[in-house]
């Protein structure tokens, strides 16, 4: 019997690296995860390395079928935080992938892409002119707002939270920015068929829930905590005041975030469902969730 294909994967010490591994191993694949600075659990192999160590690179890729490079810095004080693992990490990774010979390459990136969007935002966008630029057959996922899952404690994660312990809930400006929030499991299974998918192969796929705004994503987690919550907005130009502070100061925002959240998304990628498999479960889950605490 011939053994299952192999998988290296980068950035999988998080809860979406958690959930993609959970993935590919229901579809049968083998894993082996570069590990940094946090263990990963569930891998069939691990190697220790950076994804700008070409050593570490090639120990990763070493027969491997197919690459999921989904490492990335997302909260950086400092723009080139964001050069050095999400514009030169991608550069390195898929040199390496190209001289180990891998058939298939799913770089996970973001729907908050653009120039507008901050130096995070840029850095995805480099990453995606990076990717297509290869000498490798790539497929780019761009994921929205992510939900659920172990070990989420920051955006909508924290908003449910709080509408779970009562306290208030703080909303930017009107709260008029756009989201289109998808479980993390959902976002994982995406990505793992995206490995094997032969439709998938040099596509980009935007992955989109469904719409809706902070302010109105408040509203509905206050009403699902039976009122102990409440909605709080936060004027604009604090907030971007205190992220420009953020650059010197310790606050809980980077600099960034601001220009982040108002950022144009990306129309969602219908074939996302056809090529993917892609069924993103209705947000009622998390407030069912939220009702069931109160």
């Amino acid at each position: 019997m011939s053994e299952a294909p192999l998988v290296a994967v980068t950035g999988a010490a998080g809860r979406l690296g958690a959930a993609l591994l959970d993935a590919l191993r229901a579809e049968g694949l083998r894993t082996r995860c570069l590990v940094h600075r946090r263990p990963v659990d569930g891998a069939d192999e691990t190697v220790a390395g950076d994804v700008r160590d070409a050593a570490a690179l090639d120990r990763l890729l070493a027969g491997a079928d197919a690459l999921v490079h989904a490492a990335a810095v997302t909260h950086a004080r400092a723009p080139a935080a964001y050069e050095r693992v999400n514009v030169e990490g991608t550069r390195a990774v898929l040199d390496a992938a190209a001289r180990a010979g891998v058939r298939r390459v799913v770089l996970v990136s973001t729907s908050a892409l653009g120039a507008s969007g901050g130096a995070y935002s840029r850095s995805k966008l480099a990453a995606e002119e990076l990717a297509r630029a290869a000498a490798l057959p790539v497929t780019v996922v761009r994921l929205p707002e992510l939900w659920g899952g172990a070990g989420g404690g920051e955006g909508i994660d924290a908003l449910v939270a709080s509408a779970r312990r009562g306290r208030p809930l703080p909303v930017v400006g009107r709260g008029d920015q756009e989201l289109r929030p998808v479980h993390v499991e959902d976002a994982g299974r995406a990505l793992a068929a995206a490995v094997t998918s032969a439709a998938a192969e040099g596509r980009t796929y935007t992955l989109a829930g469904e719409r809706t705004t902070f302010a109105e994503l408040a509203r509905r987690l206050a009403e699902a905590s039976g009122g102990r919550s409440r909605v709080v907005h936060v004027p604009e130009p604090l907030v971007r005041a205190a992220a420009a502070a953020a650059r010197v100061l310790p606050l809980p925002l980077v600099p960034d975030q601001p220009a982040r959240l108002r950022v144009p998304r990306p129309d969602p990628t219908p074939a996302a469902g056809p090529d993917l498999g892609f069924r993103p479960r209705p947000f009622e889950e998390a407030l069912r969730a939220v009702r069931e605490r109160g």
